[in-house]
């Protein structure tokens, strides 16, 4: 299964017409993802009656069995992955759109990989206003963590700096891309998704920053199996 950022990997600069309705359009990279990521191909079928446009997305989560796959979350709880769904006449988005999120600018922004944005077919990664989102649907396999066999990354409470980095960069001093802060919540837990760079390296889902991975080789890090050691972090 790939990470919101392979998927990045696998489809940017590509465009994805899943239904051939309207050419490219930015619910056929919704639904490239459902194929790709999740196995399931909507291929012609409309999810966006009836007003045609993607925000009734939103209004078909039950009926058309979005809820099997996805959860329904606040737009100020997104983490990447995350498919983010505009209402239309929105000022960002006035015939409404579809995307991933991928991370917060702070600035009453976001990062979104999506098709059909920015004057672009293909898909592409911009910033676009929170300005009329409804909320976002949450796919189930990235935040779902098995119901045993967890693995848990354990940050000690004496660590203010803890670096994380990008899941596609070196895991290296200049390619750092902030700091977690354990000592400011007491310790930190995070579920550990994947080991990387030959298991020097483990896979993270934080609140605030997304998906990203930090260094544990030779370090304090502790790791343990099926609990974790801190109420903080993102089990």
């Amino acid at each position: 299964m790939p990470t919101p950022h392979e998927f990045y990997l696998q489809v940017i600069g590509k465009a994805f017409d899943e239904d051939g309705v309207y050419g490219v359009q930015c619910v056929d990279g919704f639904k490239a993802f459902c194929r790709l990521v999740l196995g399931w191909n909507i291929g012609n079928k409309s999810i966006c009656s009836p007003t045609g446009y993607a925000t009734s997305i939103w209004d078909n989560f039950e009926r058309l069995g979005f809820n099997k796959y996805f959860d329904k979350v606040a737009p100020n709880q997104m983490v990447d992955g995350d498919w983010a769904i505009w209402q239309k006449g929105s000022r960002p988005c006035p015939y409404s759109h579809v995307a991933m999120f991928r991370r917060d600018n702070g600035n009453g922004t976001g990062v979104f990989l999506g098709q059909n944005q920015n004057g672009s077919r293909a898909f592409n990664q911009v910033n676009i206003s929170y300005s009329g989102l409804r909320g976002a649907f949450r796919p189930k396999i990235y935040h779902q963590a098995p119901a045993t066999n967890k693995n848990y990354v354990n940050l000690p409470p004496q660590y203010d700096k803890w670096a994380f980095y990008r899941l596609d960069s070196a895991p290296v001093k200049k390619n750092a891309i902030g700091n977690l802060n354990p000592k400011k919540f007491g310790g930190l837990s995070y579920y550990i998704y994947a080991y990387r760079d030959n298991r020097t390296t483990a896979e993270i889902q934080t609140v605030q920053f997304g998906r990203v991975k930090i260094y544990i080789h030779n370090t304090p890090a502790v790791i343990t199996y099926d609990r974790y050691l801190y109420k903080n972090g993102n089990h």
